[in-house]
């Protein structure tokens, strides 16, 4: 196979050698690969959150890409009010928490000390949203020697336009997993 080549005297042909085809194709397949926002995670995207099953593709959406995923759950357990952080490369991605309050506590007061904007209250007023996070209230008397409520966040680190409705997303199904793995009455 030859190609042409432009030359001070005219128009040459030159053949396109093993080597050059190679350099090609590897220049090629490198600007492709970094141009194409569906070539996913540099790494395995999880399907839980700390031990906590989640949706695995919104997951996979709302981590940023990097080379390695750290889960940290830190010192407390899920009955002391469990923060997890997912880290990627070191850096804060995304991050659950919890914490434990009296039997009269409900989801509006988790606002009193945020100065947030826009919280949007969803699926009857169980959940709430807002531009980089999710939460819930679970009412789980007798679990924890905290309190009988447990109020959950998940927020996205390093948020964007698509941060919420993922998050919305996700809501549902982890917070009902996270009820379930606390061993919460029904």
């Amino acid at each position: 196979m030859k190609f042409l080549q432009p030359s001070p005297h005219g128009t040459q042909r030159s053949p396109l050698t093993p080597k050059r085809l190679a350099i090609a194709l590897a220049l090629t397949l490198s600007f492709s690969a970094c141009d194409d926002p569906s070539s996913g995670l540099s790494y395995d995207a999880p399907d839980n959150i700390c031990g906590i099953p989640a949706n695995k593709n919104v997951l996979k959406s709302l981590l940023d890409d990097g080379d390695k995923l750290k889960q940290d759950t830190g010192y407390f357990n899920l009955t002391e009010g469990q923060f997890c952080h997912m880290y990627v490369d070191g850096n804060d991605s995304v991050v659950s928490d919890a914490t434990w309050h009296g039997s009269d506590y409900d989801l509006r007061d988790l606002f009193q000390d945020y100065d947030l904007k826009a919280v949007r209250y969803i699926k009857g007023g169980r959940y709430a949203s807002w531009h980089r996070g999710v939460a819930t209230i679970i009412s789980c008397p007798g679990v924890s020697k905290e309190g009988d409520v447990v109020s959950v966040e998940v927020r996205d680190m390093k948020w964007n336009e698509e941060s919420q409705p993922l998050l919305e997303r996700l809501a549902p199904s982890y917070f009902d997993a996270y009820k379930e793995k606390l061993g919460c009455p029904s």
